[in-house]
C-alpha cells in the first residue's frame, strides 16, 4: 500500500483504490478500466479474437467479425473505414506468426508475415476487445518484400515469446512499462548502461537481426566499426542513435503478463540535421543518408522480459514524414 493512504472504510473507496492502481501515472501506457465477469476475456479468447479478424481479413468481409458500434480503424496511422486498405488486398497468411494477449487490459495482437496480392509484408495487428466485441483496430503495414521473407527465414519466432514465465521470474504491470521505456530513454541518452538487458538479449528489427551480427551488411561501409555485430547494449553505447531528436508519442498497448511481453507503438523523430556520430574509442563516424533528411518513424515494437530485464527485441517500421501523428492522439486512455 502507498505511504500514508488512509484506511480504507468501505467496498466501494475499496474497489476505487484497486482500479486507481491499475491505471499508469505515466505517460506511456493506456488506462485499464476494471473488467465484469461479462467483459471478461482470458488469453485463449483473445487470441481467437485476432484469428477471427484474420481470416475476416483474407475473406475481405469486414461482417465476419463482431464489431462496436463506433468501432476505430487505423492502418499505417490514418483512420479508415473496415473494408478499406489490407481489407481490399489481402491474399493469405504467410509462415511466421507470434501471439500477444492481455486479459486484464482487454488487448490482443500478433506480428505475422502476409502475403498483400501475393506480395509478402508484415503485419503489426492490435485489437481492442470489449463485452466480446472488437472497439479498436489499429494495424501496421511493412510493406516490403525482401524484409518480410528475410523474417520467414528464422523460421519461427524465438522460443522465449512462446515461454510462459515463472512467478519468480515476473514483475508487476507498472514496472513492465517502466523497463520497456528505459530502452527509449536509453536511446536517446545513448546509454545502453542505464537499460537492464539481459546478456543473452538480442534485437530483430524488419525481418534482419542487428545485433551480435557479424554479417549484417548495415548502415556503416567503415570495417573497423560495424555496429550490427556488436550486443546491444555496446550498440545503444556507440551514439550512433544521436540523429533521433526524440521518441513520442509512446503508445504501450499490450501487457502480456503470462509470457512477459510488453508492445507498443513509438514515434521515432529525426530532424536530419545530424551529420556525424562521435563514437568513444573510435572517433566521428559520418552518418548514412537516411539519418540525414527529416522524416518520423513508426516503430511496432515488443519486448520480451524475464526476470526484470529484456530478454529480446522484435518490432517493424513504417517510415512517415516528419512530425506525422499515430491516428490514436485523441483516443480516450492514450496520450
Amino acid at each position: 500500500m502507498r505511504r500514508g493512504l488512509e484506511v480504507v472504510t468501505s467496498v466501494t473507496a475499496l474497489l476505487l483504490f484497486v482500479f486507481a492502481m491499475h491505471v499508469n501515472p505515466a505517460t506511456v501506457a493506456a488506462r485499464e478500466a476494471p473488467r465484469s465477469v461479462e467483459d471478461s476475456c482470458d488469453y485463449t479468447c483473445l487470441t481467437g479474437f485476432v484469428d477471427q479478424y484474420l481470416k475476416a481479413l483474407v475473406a475481405h468481409d469486414p461482417s465476419q467479425i463482431p464489431v462496436t458500434d463506433h468501432v476505430k480503424f487505423t492502418e499505417n496511422t490514418i483512420p479508415l473505414k473496415l473494408g478499406d486498405a489490407l481489407w481490399g488486398t489481402m491474399s493469405g497468411l504467410g509462415t511466421y506468426k507470434l501471439y500477444f494477449a492481455d486479459p486484464v487490459g482487454g488487448a490482443a495482437g500478433i506480428e505475422a508475415s502476409i502475403r498483400e496480392n501475393g506480395t509478402p509484408a508484415i503485419l503489426l495487428l492490435r485489437l481492442k476487445v470489449a463485452n466480446h466485441k472488437i472497439s479498436e483496430i489499429e494495424t501496421l503495414v511493412h510493406r516490403n518484400a525482401d524484409d518480410a521473407a528475410a523474417l520467414e527465414r528464422f523460421g519461427q519466432p524465438n522460443q522465449v515469446w512462446t515461454q510462459s514465465l515463472e512467478t519468480a521470474q515476473r514483475v508487476p504491470r507498472q514496472e513492465m512499462m517502466k523497463i520497456a521505456n528505459s530502452y527509449f530513454d536509453g536511446i536517446l541518452h545513448s546509454s545502453g548502461d542505464s537499460v537492464p538487458f539481459d546478456p543473452k538479449c538480442n534485437r530483430i528489427l524488419d525481418g534482419y537481426q542487428d545485433t551480435n551480427n557479424p554479417t549484417a551488411k548495415g548502415w556503416f561501409d567503415k570495417d573497423s566499426f560495424r555496429p550490427d555485430a556488436m550486443g546491444i547494449r555496446e550498440n545503444m553505447n556507440t551514439h550512433i542513435w544521436t540523429y533521433i531528436h526524440s521518441i513520442d508519442p509512446r503508445h504501450i498497448v499490450v501487457i502480456d503478463e503470462k509470457i512477459g511481453i510488453v508492445v507498443g507503438t513509438f514515434m521515432f523523430n529525426h530532424p536530419g540535421n545530424v551529420k556525424w556520430a562521435d563514437v568513444p574509442g573510435v572517433g566521428q563516424v559520418p552518418m548514412p543518408p537516411v539519418t540525414q533528411r527529416p522524416s518520423s518513424v513508426l516503430m511496432g515494437e515488443f519486448f520480451k522480459l524475464e526476470s526484470g530485464k529484456i530478454r529480446q527485441i522484435e518490432g517493424i517500421s513504417i517510415a512517415l514524414p516528419f512530425g506525422a501523428k499515430t491516428g490514436w492522439e485523441t483516443t480516450p486512455g492514450r496520450n
